[in-house]
């Protein structure tokens, strides 16, 4: 059995086409109604963007140093959080109200030593160690 092949037609043809089946009156319709001259394509629509920055994370820590804080585990394992001076956490600051072109994150570890004489890892509470340990289980 033979099968009818699909005719893609543009749409002002389409338009035109059935304003002369339906006669002069409604061809002289056509203008005012905003007719394309492009064809009409329809498919799957296109997935959203990847987040810019989908290696970050929230969490709601909690004391000694808790709250909602942005974070990110670096390459070498260490988890570092979201700041704009590379000093101090941006505590109570969503992932969507961090500007992350100004980030400067705050690393645990060695870095975070030398700025505070612990790499907040000694304090199973701290949140560096909580963020090391969230990761283990991702």
């Amino acid at each position: 059995m033979k099968r009818k092949t699909d005719v893609l037609i543009p749409g002002a043809a389409l338009a035109l086409a059935l304003a002369l089946a339906a006669g002069p009156a409604a061809a002289r319709e056509l203008e005012p109604l905003g007719v394309s001259s492009q064809e009409l394509k329809i498919g799957k629509p296109k997935p959203p963007p990847p987040r810019p920055n989908a290696r970050w994370s929230s969490y709601n820590f909690s004391a000694p140093n808790g709250g909602l804080l942005v974070y990110t585990v670096m390459p070498d394992g260490n988890p570092a959080c979201a700041s704009y001076d590379g000093r101090a956490c941006l505590w109570g600051v969503g992932y969507a109200q961090v500007d992350f072109s100004r980030v400067r994150p705050l690393v645990c570890g060695q870095a975070h030593r030398a700025l505070y004489q612990v790499t907040g890892y000694e304090d199973p509470r701290h949140w560096c160690s909580v963020a090391r340990r969230l990761r283990a289980r991702n």
